[in-house]
């Protein structure tokens, strides 16, 4: 995959998509696979928003049932079954326990029901997995079976507790570029640090962007029939440069972190602290818990969470020290930090707006990101007035959906060549895996920079800027 900006330019294209995060990668893929031209720009580098904060696991949907949502736990179901099929490499199946107290919520009657529901609801979830990929459905514990699993776990008023599987991501970097190079395998033009900075009009429809080559000053035209706006939290700047005034979508601030310790158990552990549902999750020899939300642009501070992290799971005993990161996004919100967006929409603006040839994807979960991109390119398939084929991303395993693998060296060389890294920054937390569970060693950070050098002609002026501005990148994302 190569940042391919005359591919940009050189024709008109079927689709346009705005946004280099999982719901803009996906769509990439699906549309490049049906047979349509794409081409894919992202103002910063694939991933670096909100696709890079996550809690790693990949929901089936359980929680919808408690606002009577059956189309949600559906959905959830199949995107879970989805993504194990398609990229085993990456998602395996992870199991879940919430413990049950007497007179505290959950009770042990309500997940009964809940997992009962779900597996009727779920039936055909394994239809096609691969070895090994298969969901169990869900049981009840006893208390005895709760406390082998959770042995720290306080036995005073417990009743039992739930245990059902999901799936959880070791790199939802890796499945993002996965995406994105499989799109320009079949023919998609892909490019990082592209910005739109205007959606060009005829009238009533949109016919392309003009955008600005962050690196190298120049403007570029895009000419597209349909133009997918799935930049995430730049959404509404999005439609701005088309000349919408909507109202704002409001954003809250979600957080999890990341500590530095060994899990606290095999499986996924559920919780309660005041009105907010936490899991500490196992995770490549460390553990994440996640999520909280603040509203508008106040931020989650790290120890605030964490006490909120040690109620809800004292047992664990918890400490400051252990976070090494804390992973940041923004998602849509209503009403305030309990109002979350719970389903991901497709808009087509034509209906909403007035204005064809522009769709926006108001996404919600990286668990339905795919589905949600399925939806987005059937409707530019209609708005564009082509015949495609159908879908079939739920199918077609992605090839390159794999951990990174190789010496040092030798996955950095291949970050610049074939995966478009073009900052150390870029290479060191979304290409190798460096900088996702905290601070790298300087020495790796220092051989990942000599081979991109030598890859990319950087002087010892530039590498010393490149060794900044991954430092910046670090100190954001590192606990405060």
């Amino acid at each position: 995959m190569k940042r391919d900006l005359g591919g940009l330019t050189a024709r008109e294209h079927d689709v346009v998509v705005i946004g280099g995060g999982i719901h803009g990668a996906a769509a990439a893929w699906d549309a490049a696979q049906r047979g349509l031209t794409v081409a894919l720009l992202e103002a910063r580098d694939f991933g670096a928003g909100t696709s890079w904060n996550s809690l790693k696991t990949v929901h089936g949907g359980l929680r919808h049932l408690q606002r009577a949502d059956v189309a949600g736990l559906r959905e959830s179901a199949r995107e879970r079954a989805a993504f194990l099929r398609v990229a085993p490499g990456l998602v395996r199946p992870l199991p879940f326990l919430v413990p049950t107290y007497a007179g505290k919520p959950p009770s042990r009657l309500a997940l009964a029901a809940a997992l009962r529901v779900s597996d009727l609801l779920t039936a055909g979830r394994n239809r096609g997995a691969p070895e090994g990929r298969s969901v169990p459905g869900g049981r009840l514990l006893s208390p005895r079976q709760v406390l082998e699993r959770l042995p720290l776990l306080d036995a005073a008023g417990l009743t039992g507790g739930a245990e059902w599987t999901d799936a959880q991501v070791s790199s939802t970097e890796r499945l993002l570029l996965a995406f994105l190079l499989a799109a320009a395998e079949a023919g998609a033009a892909v490019a990082n640090y592209v910005e739109a900075t205007h959606l060009e009009r005829k009238g009533d429809r949109v016919t392309g962007a003009t955008a600005r080559d962050v690196l190298g000053g120049g403007t570029l035209a895009l000419r597209g029939r349909v133009v997918v706006n799935a930049a995430g939290p730049g959404l509404d700047a999005v439609l701005a440069r088309a000349g919408l005034a909507r109202p704002p979508v409001p954003l809250l601030q979600a957080a999890n972190l990341v500590l530095d310790r060994g899990a606290a158990a095999t499986h996924a552990v559920g919780a309660r602290s005041g009105g907010r549902f936490l899991f500490l999750v196992p995770w490549r020899g460390r553990s994440i818990v996640g999520t909280a939300y603040a509203e508008g642009e106040t931020r989650p501070v790290a120890a605030e969470f964490l006490d909120e992290a040690r109620r809800a799971f004292p047992w664990a005993g918890l400490r400051g020290a252990e976070v090494t990161l804390v992973h940041r996004g923004k998602v849509p919100g209503r009403n305030g930090a309990a109002g979350l967006w719970t389903r991901s929409r497709v808009v087509d603006h034509q209906k909403e707006d007035g204005l064809a040839g522009l769709l926006s994807i108001l996404s919600v979960k990286y668990t339905t990101a795919r589905a949600t991109a399925e939806r987005a390119v059937d409707a530019a398939v209609l708005c564009a007035g082509r015949a495609a084929a159908p879908c079939r991303t739920a199918l077609t395993a992605l090839p390159g959906a794999l951990p990174v693998h190789g010496t040092l060296a030798e996955q950095a060389r291949r970050a610049v060549r074939e995966e478009a890294a073009l900052h150390l920054e870029d290479a060191v937390l979304r290409r190798l895996d460096l900088g996702t569970a905290g601070r790298p060693s300087p020495s790796a950070v220092a051989e990942v920079a000599a081979v991109m050098a030598a890859e990319l002609g950087w002087d010892a002026s530039r590498i010393r800027t490149e060794e900044d501005r991954l430092e910046a990148a670090l100190r954001a994302v590192e606990a405060r």
